[in-house]
């Protein structure tokens, strides 16, 4: 009976320490499952937090609760290693001001940055921080630090009633707050730092003057477009966006929209491999909200690509053209009219040139000295020849240049029916490039053309000599000079004759002529006579 006790009671004892182990078991399990509702609790409200200091005093509630402390702050280190107080937990004004004047000494600054994890809270060795420690009833401090990915944030101190040994769970649960309080700053600095450069950005879009706009090509509406658009046209940036697919149709005018639509296929069509850096620019008119058209001039650029290397969007620029366009209207009209005055000016001077001519020829028949007559005909063809000029120009779609080419045929052509010789006598041949000049130019080298040919025709071929008389005119290729050669292979000019001290009137119109061009002259009387002339078009004196 005896031994059936003691084996009963040795089976209650066993009972018992069971149901003291599924205890303690089940508080275990309690004590981790409210851990868990804690740390995701404390969690929740890290990720909820609008800002920095709302995530410190998540942080210091949590270290508080872990560490079973009522007193608990958060320190930042600055650039010259001197710590701030950010966010406290039962601590005074007094002395966090205390703190921070002592880390302000040089001589007590300490690098904070990657400190090891403290397992106890001690109480300082410096009698300065230990002062002042005891005058606010601290007895025993620890720092934790808060770091993610090697950068140090700031720590976290718990100060308590005198130095103690943290336990292991005590270690283990601070430890997770610190990293997850460390993540969430983080985060919070990272997305404070986003939203300050989107706020930046949007502020130098929205005081441009410009329409900053991204638009895209496969859904074929804006996206996004900045204020300017509202300052510009009237629509807000929400109702372009609201418009859609409809939005080129709706705004864009009807003569512009087919080649706005042309922009976008060729954009879109773009490889990748082509230059991505290019910009594509273009002119159209929008409608603003009142119905009037306006002007407007795009560069645009690619802002991204799908996978396979076609455009989806553009980001562009457009600036507002239309007071340009009126000025390059009046403009346009202005100087239509300028033309048309210009152009009867040149016909007048034309027919003024002609009155003088027929003057000349009256005057002629009064006169019977054939010296005289002589020069009467002289300057009757130095008239026809700027009369030929102020024609050509009247006639020309060009007002302010005259095509020589076509001037010195015509005024070689005259010259040559109009001499007394027999034409077949003597052979003319013209060899001249195109060549455009202005006015004083061209009149200055066709006086040049008009003196000399005509002392060939009266003096080359003399007897009725056979001859030959060519004229030349070619821009070189190298120096952009312009080189007028008029020669013949007649009898050439007599040697009493010194062509720079004649007192010859047409040889002296040629020097001044030449010296108003700025040109040079290569003359050569070995074989007949030549006057090579060489000028730059662009010096000559106006």
């Amino acid at each position: 009976m005896a031994k059936v006790k003691t084996e009963l009671k040795e089976v209650n004892l066993q009972l018992v320490q069971t149901i003291a182990d599924q205890q303690l078991t089940e508080d275990r399990l309690n004590l981790q499952l409210n851990r868990l509702r804690l740390m995701y609790e404390f969690v929740s409200a890290l990720n909820a937090a609008q800002s920095v200091n709302e995530i410190y005093q998540i942080a210091l509630n949590g270290i508080c609760t872990a560490l079973r402390t009522s007193r608990s702050a958060v320190i930042t280190t600055l650039a010259n290693h001197c710590v701030q107080y950010q966010e406290s937990v039962g601590i005074s004004q007094d002395y966090r001001q205390s703190i921070e004047a002592f880390f302000e000494d040089s001589s007590h600054q300490v690098e904070l940055k990657f400190r090891p994890f403290p397992y106890c809270a001690i109480f300082p060795s410096d009698r300065i921080l230990q002062n002042i420690c005891l005058a606010e009833s601290i007895g025993a401090l620890a720092v934790f630090p808060l770091e993610y990915e090697r950068r140090h944030l700031g720590d976290i101190v718990a100060y308590f009633d005198a130095p103690r040994q943290f336990t292991e769970e005590e270690v283990q649960l601070t430890q997770t707050i610190v990293t997850y309080v460390a993540i969430a700053l983080t985060r919070k600095q990272a997305e404070l730092a986003l939203k300050s450069s989107q706020q930046f950005i949007q502020r130098i879009a929205d005081t441009t003057p410009n329409i900053l706009y991204i638009y895209d090509l496969e859904e074929h509406r804006n996206i996004y477009c900045n204020q300017a658009i509202t300052h510009l046209l009237g629509y807000p940036p929400s109702e372009i966006q609201a418009m859609g697919n409809l939005l080129l149709n709706e705004v864009i005018h009807p003569d512009d929209l087919e080649r706005v639509k042309e922009h976008y296929e060729l954009i879109q069509n773009r490889r990748l491999e082509e230059n991505p850096e290019d910009l594509f620019l273009f002119e159209y008119r929008m409608r603003d909200i009142h119905g009037k058209w306006k002007w407007f001039y795009s560069q645009e650029t690619v802002f991204f690509r799908n996978a396979d290397g076609t455009v989806k969007q553009t980001i562009g620029a457009a600036s507002d053209i239309t007071k340009l366009k009126e000025v390059e209207s009046s403009l346009q009209s202005s100087l239509a009219d300028k033309e048309v005055l210009l152009r009867e000016v040149h016909h007048r001077v034309k027919n003024n040139l002609s009155v003088v001519d027929s003057l000349l020829s009256m005057q002629a028949r009064y006169i019977n000295d054939a010296e005289a007559l002589r020069a009467i005909s002289d300057s009757q063809r130095r008239i026809h020849t700027m009369s030929l000029i102020h024609e050509q120009l009247y006639q020309s779609h060009d007002v302010d240049k005259v095509d020589f080419c076509e001037y010195l045929q015509r005024l070689v052509g005259n010259l040559y029916s109009s001499t007394s010789f027999n034409t077949s006598q003597v052979e003319l041949k013209l060899d001249v490039k195109p060549t455009q000049l202005n006015i004083d130019t061209a009149i200055s080298m066709g006086l040049i053309v008009n003196e000399l040919l005509t002392n060939a025709f009266k003096y080359a071929f003399p007897n009725n000599n056979v001859g030959l008389i060519e004229v030349i005119l070619y821009k070189s290729i190298d120096d952009d000079n312009l080189h007028l050669i008029i020669r013949d292979n007649g009898v050439g000019i007599p040697e009493n004759i010194d062509f720079k001290a004649t007192a010859s009137l047409g040889l002296r119109l040629v020097r001044i002529m030449t010296q108003q061009l700025r040109a040079s002259l290569d003359l050569s009387c070995s074989s007949g006579t030549s006057f090579h002339f060489t000028l730059n078009p662009n010096l000559c004196k106006t």
